[in-house]
């Protein structure tokens, strides 16, 4: 199995969270291999949907919370 089918042939599943007064949507996703996998996955997303992405650990200095 070469590098890129290691990751587009993994599920990822989503919750979806929209806040009708508002009109604010979370989105949470699970299933990623690791933190690379997640971050090349937002990247596209964010690109095909016309926004800017740049991850919180980019941004700060952040530990990771679980």
């Amino acid at each position: 199995m070469n590098e890129k089918d290691k990751y587009t042939n993994k599920l990822i599943t989503a919750m979806v969270f929209h806040a009708e007064d508002t009109g604010g949507l979370v989105i949470h996703l699970n299933g990623f291999e690791n933190q690379n996998h997640a971050n090349n996955f937002c990247r596209k997303l964010m690109k095909n949907s016309g926004i800017e992405y740049q991850s919180i650990r980019e941004l700060f200095n952040l530990p990771t919370i679980h």
